[in-house]
């Protein structure tokens, strides 16, 4: 059997952005555009392997779980 599919307001989109000379990842709520947590980096490289981490997860990645990973 398959899972139910999740609702709007459960599906979170995994950003990256050019914030003055650092590059923030974030997740954003897709029904409301909501912020839900955003970390910094020096690098794109760095943020992007964030990112991709995230994006790769099962579950989603709460603001506890992205300070965990980004150590």
């Amino acid at each position: 059997m398959s899972e139910p599919a999740p609702s709007c307001s459960q599906i979170v989109e995994i950003q990256i952005t050019s914030k003055r000379r650092r590059t923030a990842v974030r997740a954003v709520r897709r029904s409301d555009r909501q912020l839900l947590w955003q970390l910094l980096f020096d690098s794109a490289e760095d943020a992007l392997e964030f990112a991709t981490h995230c994006r790769a997860s099962e579950q989603p990645v709460t603001a506890h779980k992205a300070c965990e990973l980004a150590r």
